[in-house]
């Protein structure tokens, strides 16, 4: 192959540098131009580096279209053409494209606003995380705190409702007339505070998402039945009649049975506490598709429409705080809401206005199974002298509710009591002489009542005595504890002395221990 002539080469040499250089100046000059037109007036690396590189490429290219061809005897002249022509061409293509310089300039600063908004959303990350933390902390801390204020209230009011209860049963001699409506007055008052408190603790529950239910195909009538006898009194002192017209047809739910008397419970003592006197409740059911909508319907003071969206609200209610003529917390409602919805249902509130009655519905899944008859406990059933000539052991530090465990102990089941105030010393006095049954606290001081059982099951002379905790502690995880450390039956505070006295003789049957 001959060689490409000398002239030729060095014309097109320098004209490919020319090129090259005329574009690549020109580019850095646009460059120049699309710097100075940026909002932001701070130096971007990139955008100086373009300039740079196509500086540097022009003026070289300049000083080779003026100093002529390739150097002399080079063997590879045309591929140094073809470099150049090749460099000269991609100048004069990004050339034409100097419309997107831009992109190129702000590629720096949009790089730098992701890396900038990438971290700005892992402070917030962090942030949340903590913030999360902090709320877990207090909702615990709340849940601490109406844990200890449950359990300060209800310890004096143990003592408010026993003795009350003792002296309406007459344990220590008759009444006149007064003196009973009056501690029927002071029981009731009591009953009131412990529902306030059972309500605090319910809700708080419900928030934090700590209410298990256990479901079951449960006779929807026969809870209805119940929920009335519970308000029987109230709705009797109003001459208030209340009907339940639930029948044998009406399908199974399932429900916790629990749980549903509470649902009831609430409904029906809402209705009772705003129907007038003389006024009607209403209790009724039936099926839809795969439910069952029960309804609580009276003929009270009724609800004004615009604050029937308002009345799940927690401790709201509709009268004027400073005017209301009706007691209650207002959170029955919301408990009763909360309930609905974790059994997987609906509730809601109908009324047409004021003095025309009101109508609460819910919902509740059909049960795929018929219910399971429950034999229904006996009401005030006859308390037998179970204790009598046996010794019981009261492990308790409030000397009010110390007397009042023995009044039942002595007074009505005819056994004897020695009491223990502490921990350590229980331990001791049961293991020298191990008494027939023990009735423990769980707060004490100087040994908690749960090491106080684990320390008595592990004594081969008290692992077979009966332990009944009582305790002013009532949420499940404290009654759970209780069980699992050793105790056979658990009673929270306050409790009627019918109570403890039927827990006991249910606790002695269970160990097999009859009355003497």
């Amino acid at each position: 192959m001959s060689p490409m002539p000398v002239v030729d080469a060095d014309v097109l040499f320098r004209l490919a540098n020319a090129v090259l250089a005329t574009a690549s100046l020109a580019i850095a000059g646009l460059i120049v131009v699309s710097i100075t037109r940026r909002r932001s007036r701070n130096l971007e690396p990139l955008g100086l580096a373009f300039l740079a590189v196509f500086l540097a490429v022009g003026l070289r290219s300049a000083v080779r279209a003026i100093s002529g061809g390739p150097p002399d005897g080079t063997e590879y002249v045309g591929l140094y053409l073809a470099v150049d022509w090749l460099g000269a061409i991609a100048a004069v293509t990004f050339l034409a494209l100097h419309r997107r310089y831009g992109i190129f300039i702000e590629s720096a600063t949009i790089v730098s606003e992701y890396e900038h908004e990438f971290a700005e959303k892992e402070r917030e990350a962090r942030s949340l995380a903590q913030i999360n933390e902090e709320l877990r902390r207090l909702d615990e801390l709340k849940s601490e705190f109406l844990a200890m204020v449950s359990h300060e209230l209800r310890t004096p009011l143990t003592a408010i409702v026993g003795y009350s209860r003792l002296l309406i049963r007459q344990v220590h001699g008759p009444l006149n007339a007064k003196q009973t409506e009056h501690q029927e007055a002071i029981f009731r008052s009591a009953q009131r505070l412990t529902d306030l408190i059972n309500e605090l603790l319910d809700v708080s529950r419900l928030e934090s998402g700590r209410v298990e239910l256990t479901p079951h195909p449960t006779d929807a009538r026969l809870m209805v039945d119940q929920a009335i006898a519970v308000v029987a009194v109230a709705a009797q002192a109003k001459r208030i009649t209340i009907v339940n017209a639930l029948t044998a047809e009406t399908p199974a739910v399932q429900a916790d049975p629990e749980r549903l008397q509470q649902i009831l419970v609430n409904l029906l003592s809402n209705a009772v506490k705003f129907t007038p006197d003389g006024g009607e409740v209403t209790v009724s059911a039936g099926p839809h598709k795969d439910q069952v909508w029960l309804a609580v319907q009276d003929t009270g003071v009724g609800i004004p429409r615009d604050e029937l969206a308002r009345i799940w609200d927690p401790f709201y209610q509709v009268e004027s705080t400073l005017r209301r003529r009706h007691g209650g917390s207002g959170l029955g409602l919301t408990i009763v809401r909360r309930l609905v919805e974790l059994h997987g249902g609906l509730v809601r509130a109908e009324s047409e206005g004021e003095n025309r009655g009101s109508r609460f519905t819910f919902t509740l899944p059909v049960a795929t199974e018929p219910a399971v008859a429950e034999q229904a406990a006996p009401r005030e059933a006859g308390i037998d002298r179970v204790l009598a000539g046996r010794r019981v052991l009261v492990v308790e530090d409030e000397r009010d509710n110390q007397n009042l465990m023995r009044a039942v102990v002595e007074d009505l089941l005819g056994g004897e009591v020695s009491v223990s105030a502490d921990g350590e010393r229980a331990v001791f006095e049961a293991v020298e002489s191990p008494p027939a049954l023990i009735l423990l606290d769980l707060m004490l001081p100087s040994l908690s009542g749960w090491e106080v059982a684990r320390r008595l099951r592990q004594n081969q002379r008290t692992k077979a005595v009966p332990i009944i905790a009582v305790t002013a502690l009532a949420r499940p995880q404290e009654r759970e504890s209780a069980l699992h450390a050793g105790c056979d039956a658990y009673l929270s505070k306050p409790f009627s002395p019918d109570d403890l006295a039927r827990l006991i003789a249910a606790t002695l049957a269970r160990q097999g221990v009859g009355a003497r």
